[in-house]
């Protein structure tokens, strides 16, 4: 092959090269810019959100919720920002926000499919949600003496929305998880509970009441039975058996 004929492919494979370059730095230039401007967008959507849910007033709360529920269908609220949404929500001083905010996620999961996961986990770092229904006052006074007689740190990993007042044959204490999932969590308060001298069993109610599947994630009841009181709640000595 001639010398002129290697010069003229070189010349040609330089010309190539210079307007591959041409052409790719605008575009890479402008993809970037397309990236930044979304990432910018996205940022100021989650700042509009949240300011709005914090807002005092109630009727920018719900388009807070709205936009809540749109970003999450569309991907655009990592699961952090979920996690703290529901514990601000958690703490607020308004006790219909959480509910509202768990809808959003709900019908948000019914669209996309990864907001489930996405809820799953955000919920399972709040406070364990305990809906305690006990047979009269005594047990009433009971529940709540074991809760203030809960180490702080056990305590602190638990939240109870209502102490209700119900009917039922069961014969003994029973906490209810309503996920498979769930069911060690249920394990380890029951062990706090029985640390205090509680008796309680574990019953996952997964496959066993169809309603447990509309249940949130990370929610437990406790029922009291027809049983004695633990000696934390009556004062009594626990009796000691001596060497």
């Amino acid at each position: 092959m001639s010398s002129d004929s290697k010069d003229s492919r070189r010349a040609w494979r330089d010309i190539i090269l210079q307007m591959t370059a041409t052409i790719m730095i605008p575009l890479t230039i402008a993809g970037t810019g397309l990236y930044f401007t979304r990432w910018q967008q996205n940022v100021n959507d989650l700042k509009t959100m949240i300011d709005l849910i914090s807002d005092d007033k109630r009727e920018r709360q719900k388009y807070g919720v709205a936009m809540f529920e749109y970003l999450l269908k569309n991907d655009k609220v990592p699961v952090e920002f979920v996690a703290a949404q529901l514990e601000y929500a958690n703490n607020a001083s308004d006790p219909t926000l959480l509910s509202a905010m768990e809808r959003a996620l709900s019908k948000a999961a019914e669209v996309n499919d990864r907001v489930q996961a996405v809820f799953t986990e955000a919920v399972g770092r709040l406070p364990s949600r305990i809906f305690v229904n006990v047979m009269n006052e005594q047990q009433r006074a009971c529940f709540s003496k074991l809760l203030s007689s809960l180490k702080d740190n056990d305590g602190a990993l638990i939240t109870v929305p209502s102490i209700s007042l119900a009917k039922w044959d069961g014969k003994v204490n029973e906490i209810r998880a309503m996920k498979d999932e769930d069911v060690a969590k249920a394990e380890t308060i029951a062990n706090w509970l029985r640390g205090l001298g509680f008796e309680i069993e574990v019953v996952n109610l997964t496959n066993r009441w169809s309603g447990a599947a509309k249940v949130r994630p990370n929610t437990f009841e406790i029922w009291f039975g027809d049983k004695d009181l633990p000696p934390v709640c009556t004062g009594k000595q626990v009796p000691t058996t001596g060497n």
